[in-house]
């Protein structure tokens, strides 16, 4: 069931939204056509070409098979057909499986992960996402004009709106990434006007969008106890201020969405507030625990058992196998699982293989379950001591959870704690792509928790009654144009990692930058940098640049901002301008403005937010 409550559309053009969720092992498109005065509805493609049972999935694979050439010979539901693994053998095909994973960001990957298959030789990871997202494209545009009308695609071809879905760990950089490939796959142009017409929202977002699109009440979790009345005391004005949050907070509820899918496990927590939006109230989690890492583990234990083998080459078949079916049927430890691999003249007893098949005991198949599961649990308990309110359910969605030894040994450690664990059935197909259309269509979220904390390295002009000056009085310089004593490497700090902060909140850094002309200073560019430990532990200096990685770089156009002249000691003269970086942390993606004062009137104008790119910054 649609969300009853969604608003008609307000915009003045119909217009097309397509929301592309491009995941490790699967993927989806949904869509919505946007009619001004019309509540919008969504809705998924569920047919895709190759695709045996037509109209009877939402999902595809994310698998592309490339031929000598370089270029696509199979790819997405095409993937599914019979006897390809045989055809890309012959043929010398290389494969791209899990390649999602070759953009997640340097500082997830841990010693010891289980390694990601390789990309296909010469390939880098933008030019294999936008060899997927192009064809996701074409698959959203044969299924729209089938089912609305050519005529109605074409006039909505130029100015489609893209809303692309990311796990909760990615940040600018892999949006950087993803929005380059929406470009190189013709989606849109390489313009900033392009460029805005491509979204982005984390994958536990569009979960929690889903799921209340869909129906589901998550805020229907009430205390089971309720406090005897207290005695009434008579209190401050801020005291009993103090006294009302407090209760609000008792009475409130929170809800725990746990995404997993096929790369990442994302935790995000969610409370309901009294306007209907909902607030993350933790900063949310991303793990690399997804299934496809229980089909990593189960190869290695493959390759271990058959090393030295006459079998050992059929180690890549086992490994799909037990990724296609085994994976998926486990209920019980006790029990053992066997696979088919090889001839039914194959047999080694030694090795447990009769007529062909390779038998497992049950307690091998959880031991490759239990890293993921000791994840969720373990980041369950985080968020719950972490959380504003109490957590008082947690909903497991996304593909994994289909999985029903996962959701009942997750369910058997988190239940006792008081917390309620729920699988909502229509969640284990591919339905975050519906929730990024929510997430366009309803905005429901009204204010998020700040996952690092953002600052900038300034120079502070020395002060002789500061004992963080005082103790690096041997670094003191002479700034070339005022001639005033000055220390660099300060760290200013812009936003505090754990603050609550609202969509639409700003957050102002104050510069100033000095020249002997005025035509210098026309342009500025500052570094935005992060550091991850508590607000309490952020560091006076910035003296290690590891602990202070750089998060983008903000560029402004200043020739138009008012100037004042100044002169130093020696009688010279030289240029001030006096500025403020207006910076938005609240959305799903960093935006950034400049306020600065012109004819004495502040004016706000654009500022680039450029990320890093390269294949330097992912793992």
């Amino acid at each position: 069931m649609e969300n009853a409550a969604r608003k008609e559309y307000d915009g003045t053009t119909r217009k097309l939204l397509l929301a592309f969720d491009i995941g490790t092992t699967f993927s989806g498109i949904s869509y919505s056509i946007l009619d001004p005065g019309k509540v919008p509805e969504i809705r998924p493609v569920t047919r895709y070409p190759s695709q045996e049972q037509v109209g009877g999935d939402s999902k595809i694979p994310t698998v592309i098979y490339y031929d000598k050439h370089g270029k696509p010979a199979a790819i997405g539901a095409e993937t599914l057909k019979e006897g390809i693994e045989a055809d890309a053998e012959e043929e010398g095909w290389q494969v791209a499986r899990w390649f999602k994973l070759h953009l997640r960001p340097k500082s997830a990957a841990s010693p010891g992960d289980e390694p990601v298959p390789p990309l296909p030789l010469g390939k880098s990871v933008i030019e294999v996402f936008t060899d997927f997202i192009a064809y996701l494209h074409r698959c959203a545009k044969m299924y729209i004009t089938e089912t609305h009308g050519a005529v109605l695609y074409s006039s909505l071809a130029s100015d489609i709106i893209y809303v692309l879905t990311h796990p909760n760990g990615w940040a600018g950089p892999q949006q950087t990434a993803m929005r380059r490939a929406a470009s190189l796959a013709n989606l849109v142009p390489d313009t900033p006007e392009g460029g805005a017409r491509v979204m982005f929202v984390t994958e536990g977002e569009a979960s929690l969008h889903f799921c209340l699109s869909n129906g589901l009440d998550l805020a229907a979790a009430k205390c089971e106890e309720e406090e005897p009345p207290k005695k009434k005391v008579k209190l401050s004005k801020a005291g009993a201020a103090k006294a009302k949050t407090d209760a609000e907070k008792a009475k409130a509820n929170g809800v725990l969405i746990v995404d997993a899918g096929g790369g990442t496990i994302d935790v995000t927590s969610y409370s309901k507030q009294s306007d209907g939006s909902y607030m993350e109230i933790a900063i949310p989690d991303c793990h690399f625990h997804g299934s496809a890492y229980v089909t990593m583990r189960a190869k290695r234990w493959f390759t271990n058992l058959l090393k030295a083998t006459r079998f050992e080459r059929d180690v890549e078949t086992l490994t799909l196998r037990f990724d296609r079916n085994t994976k998926h049927v486990f209920r019980k430890e006790d029990e053992p699982h066997h696979i088919q691999f090889a001839s039914i003249r194959e047999k080694e007893p030694s090795l447990k293989i009769r007529s062909g098949r390779l038998t497992m005991d049950g307690s091998d198949v959880a031991s490759f379950f239990k890293p993921s599961v000791d994840c969720i649990v373990a980041a369950v308990k985080k968020q719950s001591a972490a959380a504003l309110v109490p957590i008082r359910s947690v909903f497991l969605v996304g593909g994994f959870s289909a999985s029903q030894w996962l959701f009942d040994q997750v369910q058997a450690q988190i239940e006792p704690l008081g917390i309620t664990v729920s699988r909502p059935d229509s969640h284990v197909n591919k339905a975050v792509s519906s929730g990024a259309v929510s997430f366009y269509l309803d905005s429901l979220v009204s204010s998020r928790v700040a996952r690092l904390t953002y600052g900038s390295s300034a120079y502070e002009v020395y002060d002789s009654t500061n004992t963080n000056h005082v103790k690096r009085g041997h670094k003191v310089r002479v700034n070339a144009t005022s001639g005033e004593p000055c220390l660099d490497d300060a760290f200013a700090v812009i936003l505090a990692k754990g603050t609550q902060v609202k969509a639409t909140e700003e957050f102002e850094c104050e510069f100033a930058q000095e020249a002997d002309e005025r035509d210098e200073l026309g342009h500025y560019t500052t570094t935005i940098l992060s550091y991850d430990g508590e607000e309490s532990e952020v560091p006076y200096w910035v003296t290690n640049n590891d602990e202070f990685p750089v998060v983008c770089t903000v560029e402004a156009d200043l020739s138009k901002a008012d100037a004042t002249e100044h002169t130093n000691p020696e009688g010279e003269k030289y240029w001030k301008l006096e500025f403020a970086i207006v910076l938005l942390f609240g959305l799903t993606e960093l935006k950034a403005q400049v306020s600065y004062m012109e004819d004495g009137v502040e004016k706000r104008g654009p500022a680039s937010v450029i990320f890093a790119g390269g294949s330097s910054t992912f793992a």
